[in-house]
């Protein structure tokens, strides 16, 4: 019997499809009859494009057979969050203000997967601009977590990370301002990766603080995340804030001794962490110590103080590029998300000032404490299991979950420093919910980040488990 096309990773695919095994025209309308089993129940899905994927399919497959190869990602079908721009169409970022917005121009990141070979499906759902993700508020509807669809599903990339772990896609992009790749990933089990500050290039991505986003790849496992970055990140001119530094063959440095690699662990956490995600957590570095890994314990600067600097900068930011916005359209904006994006206008200017001064001292004042002896950073991704969505709507219960910040207390510190953070999944609670770990890098160092996960992928098999419909 055949092996069900959807449960391969996007590398196994990529390979099947160049070797003639499988035809990018299968692989397309297998994702369509699973999105078409699973759609109703997760609402991943903001727009199916069936005609214009088979399309792109078809020229894939006619490519092919030319003994053409449009590239590493050639006939692969993929998804991205409903926020980057693509001449002709509208994206509708979450939100009711961007409708009949139509794009002029293509996002950096879409053309480089276009040339990559990539085939797009779709978009994806995502909470409203990107912020708020309050249950029962969602414009665009709420998306689901297919492993347990009465969870709260947190964090503004969670189309991509139930797409993906529904095994709908194959690969997708998220964006993270202070854990929208990371903590959907973690709790759908699937991998996510928020790069470097500067790594990929914005350029027609939505904005919401031009000093903490970034773009990143999702995907089932590390070498499908390694193979999605190296086609996407670079210097692009288009976008200022975007990075020079060389890009390696991150597919190719996925390859290490785990021998010559030094983890560090807190000593001491930044938060209360569930005894199902501790064990798990102590389990991962069980698993590499055997391999010869270095464990050592360290001492963390205070994550809360890093988790409020990163604050600042975000309400600053995000209040001054959606003022007009809320000015003029602010009727069309939920009222969670009015709140979320006015608050950056009562903080003082000297205030945001400090926060920005400051990143650069905390940044190195980290390096040189964390990774003087030790290669990669371990935390959890998310400390605790996500609650129920019936409580996230008892609003006394949701405004103590929402100031305990256990949400994003471990993802927020590591975008106010700019540094790569990698969701890996390693293992579930006892109640059948994914649990992930979080690999943190010295600036611009991905690779080390994806081999290790790499590594331990090649030990569990966490990351090939799904969910039933």
């Amino acid at each position: 019997m055949m092996q069900d096309i959807t449960s391969l990773s996007l590398c196994e695919l990529a390979d099947a499809i160049r070797q003639g095994r499988i035809s990018s025209c299968q692989a397309v309308t297998a994702c369509l009859e699973r999105i078409d089993a699973w759609q109703p129940r997760i609402n991943a899905f903001v727009t199916i494009d069936r005609e214009g994927a088979l399309a792109s399919a078809r020229r894939a497959d006619h490519s092919l057979a030319e003994g053409r190869i449009l590239g590493p990602l050639h006939g692969v079908p993929l998804a991205h969050k409903d926020m980057f721009a693509r001449a002709g169409r509208t994206a509708s970022c979450g939100s009711r203000i961007f409708s009949g917005e139509v794009a002029k121009e293509t996002a950096t990141v879409l053309e480089r997967l276009d040339g990559a070979g990539a085939v797009e499906i779709g978009t994806l759902n995502m909470t409203e601009l990107a912020g708020s993700d309050t249950p029962g508020e969602e414009p665009l509807g709420p998306c689901h977590n297919p492993w347990n669809t009465q969870r709260f599903n947190p964090g503004s990339s969670y189309g991509p990370a139930a797409a993906l772990a529904a095994r709908l896609i194959y690969g997708s992009l998220g964006s993270c301002t202070g854990g929208s790749i990371r903590i959907p990933a973690a709790v759908c089990g699937v991998t996510g990766l928020k790069p470097t500050c500067g790594r990929i290039s914005r350029h027609g991505a939505l904005s919401r603080s031009w000093s903490l986003d970034t773009i990143g790849p999702m995907a089932r496992t590390a070498r499908d995340v390694a193979r999605l970055l190296g086609c996407i990140c670079g210097f692009d001119a288009r976008d200022p804030a975007s990075s020079d530094e060389p890009v390696p063959d991150y597919e190719r440095g996925l390859s290490i001794r785990l021998a010559d690699i030094r983890i560090a662990v807190q000593r001491r956490f930044w938060s209360v962490v569930d005894p199902d995600v501790a064990d798990a957590l102590a389990c991962f570095q069980e698993i590499l110590a055997r391999q010869g890994a270095t464990i050592r314990p360290a001492d963390l600067p205070d994550g809360h103080l890093l988790w409020d600097l990163a604050s600042v900068l975000s309400d600053c930011e995000t209040a001054t590029v959606f003022g007009r916005d809320l000015r003029e359209r602010g009727a069309d904006i939920t009222e969670a998300n009015r709140n979320q994006l006015q608050r950056g206008n009562f903080i003082p200017a000297p205030r945001y000032l400090e926060a920005l001064a400051l990143r650069g001292r905390y940044l190195r004042e980290f390096c040189e404490g964390v990774f003087a002896d030790a290669d990669v950073l371990l935390t959890p991704a998310l400390p605790l299991p996500p609650p129920a969505i019936e409580k996230m709507r008892d609003e006394r219960f949701a405004d103590e979950f929402n100031r305990s910040r256990v949400i994003n207390i471990y993802t927020r510190p590591f975008n106010y420093l700019g540094l790569p953070a990698l969701s890996v999944p390693c293992g579930f609670t006892a109640d059948g919910m994914p649990v992930a770990c979080q690999l943190v890098g010295r600036p611009f160092d991905e690779a080390t980040l994806l081999a290790v996960a790499h590594a331990y992928q090649d030990l569990t098999d966490w990351h090939h488990r799904s969910p039933q419909i």
